[in-house]
């Protein structure tokens, strides 16, 4: 019928090229084959039936991206290679049954193309156990017993017996807890106790690194860390979210050290879907830092294809600031900066009155009565600073 069409309203010579697509991420080279002999053979009796100007095949998109980090797992279960012999070797076999001259061939795999094209970098801010550390210990003249073995297990503790005395230190936080809520311990003995076995537990992980047993493997999964990143996943990440799709994710920090922390990772907005959390068959692992002392920076991988076009300004996050790296043998170029936007861009691209909001608050601020003219003059000069930088954390001055 199309060709009937065409050729009555004399366009025939301009159908130079058909066009399919079966879908994106195909992790199958299965249906890709299919289509392709259908394709090539719709091509061909089209070009028997008087289509003389057709000279091209675009077979679509779709050639997989592999996102997934774990040597287990298979998100495309063919190579490059494979995929490129098998579109040329089945349409140029279609062609010669049918003697018909080959056809260009295109293809329009973007998010192959461009997936690798982009990483997200953002600094870790806190982690979940950072309340754990030993300097934070308190002890009193007088310990309650419990307390006090926890503290000679946490000192005498070794790679021989860190099985055994991990055991002990469990059940004697057992029974503090229990003790705790009928009243028998205090709050500081209970924080005392928690931070004791917290690292009793950490230390056992490390000591048993090489070897570790299916007890160690479970606690490490129940007592995971929490990274809180300077990042927003519904504006970075949302294909996470909404589709589940997991990205390559790994430190850029400490490279030469095997990480050890099961890991989930906390975005900076208010909401509870703003997670990464851990997964035992797809696990992430990251180290054991004191943010006190050292930065610890996070590289999100293959985040170049939607990413950046699906953003949502959730919460108020708008883009990351941008740049782009230009590599050569020898060193490295930082150029076409371009910084995120500002809180009074993003008010005013949802709706409201950018100039309004900031003059209602600082005519607020200069009225008030309840601080000096200096405390007013200060906080107007950081009123301006902060709605004219975007909403992420300022790690640094």
């Amino acid at each position: 019928e199309a060709i009937t069409l065409l050729r009555e309203a004399n366009l025939l010579d301009y159908l130079s090229m058909i066009h399919f697509h079966i879908g994106s991420q195909m992790s199958d080279i299965a249906p890709l084959k299919k289509a392709l002999r259908e394709a090539g053979n719709i091509y061909a009796e089209l070009k028997k039936m008087g289509a003389n100007k057709l000279n091209s095949i675009n077979i679509g998109g779709g050639l997989a991206v592999v996102y997934d980090q774990h040597t287990l797992s298979n998100s495309r279960n063919y190579s490059i290679d494979e995929f490129s012999s098998s579109v040329v070797f089945l349409l140029g076999e279609i062609m010669n049954a049918k003697n018909v001259s080959h056809p260009d061939i295109f293809t329009e795999s973007g998010r192959f193309i461009v997936a690798s094209h982009a990483v997200l970098i953002t600094p870790v801010l806190e982690l979940s156990t950072q309340d754990f550390q030993e300097k934070l210990l308190n002890f009193k003249v007088i310990n309650p017993p419990l307390i006090q073995e926890l503290i000679e297990l946490n000192k005498l503790l070794n790679n021989t017996n860190c099985i055994e005395y991990l055991h002990d230190a469990l059940d004697h936080l057992e029974s503090i807890l229990t003790l705790f809520d009928l009243g028998y311990i205090d709050l500081q003995d209970r924080s005392n106790a928690e931070i004791l076995v917290h690292n009793i537990i950490k230390r056992a992980l490390y000591l048993k690194s090489s070897n570790p047993t299916d007890e160690l493997e479970q606690l490490q999964v129940k007592l995971q860390e929490r990274y809180l990143i300077n990042a927003s996943i519904f504006q970075s990440l949302p294909d996470y979210w909404g589709l589940n799709q997991h990205f390559p994710v790994m430190p850029l920090h400490h490279l030469d050290t095997t990480p050890l922390r099961a890991a989930s990772l906390w975005d900076i907005t208010c909401d509870s879907d703003g997670e990464i959390g851990f997964n035992p068959e797809k696990p992430l692992y990251l180290h054991d830092v004191n943010l006190d002392e050292e930065d610890y920076f996070l590289g999100f991988f293959n985040v170049g294809a939607y990413q950046e076009t699906l953003g949502m300004n959730h919460n108020l996050f708008t883009h990351p600031s941008e740049y782009t790296i230009i590599i050569d043998e020898n060193d490295y170029e930082i150029i076409n900066a371009v910084e995120s936007k500002s809180i009074l861009d993003i008010l005013d691209s949802i709706g409201y009155d950018a100039q309004e909001v900031s003059k209602k608050l600082k005519d607020t601020l200069s009225n008030s009565s309840f601080i000096t003219a200096q405390e007013k003059s200060d906080t107007l000069a950081k009123l301006e600073l902060f709605l004219h930088q975007n909403g992420y954390l300022r790690t640094t001055n």
